[in-house]
């Protein structure tokens, strides 16, 4: 459409030439022609510079695996103070779990909440020594003492609950569209929203969340893609592919709900542990962020 557009410009510029040399319509119409051009020129570079704009593929070293409970419909997944914090999904199965991420650890004393049947739990993090909890469909959120796994209450929120993080400012859900909510951590009241896109298309199905290093690392239902999105503009600067670790788990289980899901980043050793819904893995990676340029 464009390039129809510049060549009827150009003809109607030669044609005028033809026609006169005074200041009138027609030099008017070659002045206004020209700007258009330019204008439609510049506009052009720009599309496709954001079409070609692919995120980066970051590299990763797989540092060790263990075991995880492979019945565990795995939503979220968190680390805090040496605990590691995994939401497990499905109605009458759902529940909440903390136990120590090393068997040597001599931190808190395991603890888990069963969910009522009525509920389908989702996504988890944790701000201020607090667990915020989703649920799927249910428009509810707990609130857990991290420490003990004390429920500490609950708040109500409209729509649906996937992955859950925060930025130390606002606690941050996703949806399963391709639109990020971001809640006041006390009201847990919406105070913004942010659109993610990939190459300037909307992106869909996110998933579990985690933050780490400046950005929004989230996983992609029915993908082994993870990305890295820019907190700010909403772009999608990254990915990292895993999946090595989501076919070797589908050697075990053909199941196609059995997808990667689950992201917690460890501050203490600048390491992220992955897993998926019913895989009897969890693998820590070194991610190579050196090509990241920080928000």
């Amino acid at each position: 459409m464009l390039t129809r557009a510049c060549r009827t410009i150009m003809a109607n510029c030669r044609q005028s030439n033809n026609l006169t040399s005074t200041w009138g319509p027609n030099r008017r119409w070659q002045r206004y022609a020209i700007y258009t051009l330019i204008t439609l020129a510049g506009l052009s570079a720009t599309s496709t510079g954001l079409s070609n704009n692919a995120p980066l593929k970051l590299s990763y070293q797989l540092l060790q695996s263990r075991p995880l409970d492979s019945l565990l419909f795995t939503q979220g997944l968190e680390i805090h103070r040496g605990q590691l914090l995994q939401s497990s999904g499905l109605y009458g199965k759902s529940k909440l779990i903390s136990r120590a991420l090393n068997t040597t650890a001599t931190t808190n004393t395991p603890w888990q909440h069963i969910l009522p049947k009525r509920y389908f739990a989702e996504g988890l993090t944790v701000f201020n020594n607090t667990v915020y909890l989703l649920s799927w469909r249910e428009n509810t959120l707990w609130r857990f003492a991290a420490d003990t796994g004390k429920p500490l209450g609950r708040n109500t929120y409209q729509g649906e609950g996937w992955g859950l993080t925060h930025n130390s400012q606002h606690i941050i859900r996703s949806d399963g569209s391709a639109t990020l909510f971001f809640h006041d951590p006390e009201t847990f009241e919406v105070s913004h929203h942010l659109s993610v896109t990939r190459s300037g298309i909307a992106v869909k199905n996110i998933n579990e969340l985690e933050f780490a290093h400046g950005f929004i690392w989230a996983n992609i239902w029915h993908s082994n893609e993870i990305l890295v999105i820019n907190p700010a503009s909403g772009n999608v600067q990254a990915v990292v592919d895993i999946t090595e670790f989501a076919q070797r788990e589908r050697a075990h289980n053909p199941d196609p709900n059995a997808v990667a899901n689950g992201i917690a980043f460890d501050a203490q050793d600048n390491s992220f542990w992955v897993t998926g819904k019913h895989w009897q893995q969890l693998y820590q990676l070194r991610i190579n962020i050196e090509p990241l340029t920080k928000p």
